[in-house]
C-alpha cells in the first residue's frame, strides 16, 4: 500500500534534519539538555498563551490522545502540551508549571486527564488540560514511562527500575507494586501498559519482560520466556489479541488462554509469547486499537496496520525523507482514522482505509 506524503510532510522538516537529532529520542532519560532559541515560527496554527515562556517549537511529541473526533491532546518535550477542540485544525499551547518531559498523556473525557513525566511526576487535570495538579511525585525522580486508567478510580503507572504504581481511588493514593518473579541483575525499564479489567493488567519493557496481574497488582508474574531478549515499548489489546511492540521491529502476540500455558526449563509456567514477523527492522514506539478491534503500530519511519489480531500490513511511506520520520505516539479518532505524533512536532492524520496521510500541525 502506498501513502501520499509528499504534499504534507515537507512541513515537518525545518532545514536539514540529521538522524542524530531525534535518533532514540524515545529512549532518553530526559536529562539531555533542551536548548532555548529565539527562532521565529511562521504560519503556525498553534495559539500560545500570553504568559508562555519563550520556547522554540516544534519539540518532539511523545504521546497523543483523543476522546472523540474533535477533542485531543498531544504532549512531549519541555512540558509541551497541545490541545485541539476542532479535530486538529487549530491547537492551543498549554503551559505546564514545570519543564518535565511528558511521556504519556491520557484523557478519560473532555475534562479529566492524566500524564506522567520523566522526573517521576503524575499529574491530573479536571478542566480539559488548562491547569494541572501534581498527584504523585517520585522521591528519586525515577522516569515514569506510561499511565493508563480503566475508569475514574483504577489506574497504573510504570517506569524505570521496575517501577509499578497503582491507585484505586482516583489518584488520591498510590501504592508501589513489584514484579514477583524477576531474577535479573538490573530491574527493567517498564514502558508498555494496558489495563484490561479492575483486576487484570499487563505491562512490557526491557529484557523481554511481559508481565501480568490478575489480582489488581498484588502479584505481577512475568509470563514471557527468558529466551526473548527484546525491548518492548508498548502493549495493547487489539481485537481478541494482546500485542506488544518494541525496538528493532519486534511484534509479539501474547496468548492469554490457559490452554497456551507451558513450563519453561527453569520451572516457571509461562503464557506463550509468540514473535510475529512484522517485516520491519526499525523501532516501534506505540500500538493502539480502535473500537472495531483493529489497530496500528507506529515507529521509526514505520507504520503497520493490524487486523484480526495478528494480520500485519506495512504501509509504505513514499517520501524522500521517510527515514527521518519518527512516529512516537498514536490514537484512533474514528473507525479508520488515527492521529500520529512524533519528532520535531510531527502531527498527522492517517486513514487506514485509503492510506491517505494528511498534515495537521503547521509550523
Amino acid at each position: 500500500m502506498k501513502s501520499h506524503l509528499y504534499k504534507y510532510l515537507g512541513l515537518v522538516f525545518l532545514g536539514a534534519v540529521t538522524t542524530t537529532i531525534v535518533s532514540m529520542a524515545w529512549a532518553l532519560d530526559g536529562d539531555r539538555s533542551q536548548s532555548e532559541s529565539g527562532a521565529k515560527v511562521s504560519q503556525s496554527n498553534i495559539a500560545h498563551h500570553k504568559d508562555d515562556r519563550v520556547r522554540f517549537v516544534p519539540d518532539n511529541l511523545f504521546s497523543v490522545d483523543f476522546v472523540d473526533k474533535s477533542h485531543g491532546w498531544a504532549a512531549g518535550y519541555y512540558g509541551t502540551i497541545l490541545k485541539t477542540i476542532d479535530g486538529g485544525k487549530n491547537w492551543t499551547h498549554i503551559s505546564l508549571s514545570n519543564t518535565d518531559l511528558i511521556r504519556r498523556i491520557q484523557f478519560m473525557d473532555k475534562n479529566y486527564g492524566w500524564l506522567v513525566t520523566h522526573r517521576g511526576r503524575i499529574m491530573s487535570s479536571e478542566d480539559g488540560g488548562t491547569t494541572w495538579k501534581t498527584r504523585y511525585s517520585e522521591e528519586n525522580q525515577i522516569n515514569l514511562r506510561n499511565i493508563k486508567f480503566l475508569d475514574d478510580s483504577i489506574g497504573w503507572a510504570v517506569g524505570h527500575e521496575g517501577t509499578i504504581l497503582y491507585t484505586n481511588d482516583g489518584g488520591e493514593t498510590w501504592t508501589n507494586q513489584s514484579l514477583s518473579n524477576f531474577t535479573g541483575r538490573d530491574l527493567p525499564r517498564l514502558n508498555g501498559l494496558t489495563v484490561l479489567s479492575e483486576t487484570r493488567a499487563m505491562l512490557a519493557g526491557e529484557f523481554g519482560v511481559i508481565a501480568e496481574t490478575v489480582d489488581a497488582g498484588k502479584t505481577w508474574t512475568i509470563i514471557s520466556s527468558p529466551d526473548i531478549k527484546a525491548t518492548f515499548t508498548e502493549i495493547e489489546q487489539v481485537g481478541n489479541s494482546i500485542l506488544a511492540v518494541g525496538l528493532d521491529g519486534v511484534v509479539a502476540q501474547v496468548h492469554s488462554d490457559k490452554i497456551d500455558m507451558l513450563t519453561l526449563p527453569d520451572g516457571r509456567e509461562s503464557v506463550r509469547v509468540k514473535l510475529l514477523n512484522s517485516g520491519v527492522n526499525k523501532h516501534f514506539f506505540d500500538i493502539v486499537a480502535n473500537k472495531n478491534g483493529e489497530g496500528i503500530a507506529v515507529g521509526l519511519a514505520s507504520i503497520l496496520t493490524i487486523k484480526n489480531g495478528s494480520e500485519l500490513n506495512k504501509i509504505e511511506i513514499a517520501h524522500p525523507d521517510r527515514n527521518y520520520l519518527y512516529f512516537m505516539g498514536a490514537t484512533p479518532i474514528s473507525e479508520s482514522k488515527y492521529v500520529l505524533v512524533g519528532a520535531l512536532g510531527l502531527a498527522i492524520t492517517l486513514d487506514t482505509a485509503t492510506t491517505e496521510i494528511m498534515g495537521l500541525v503547521k509550523w
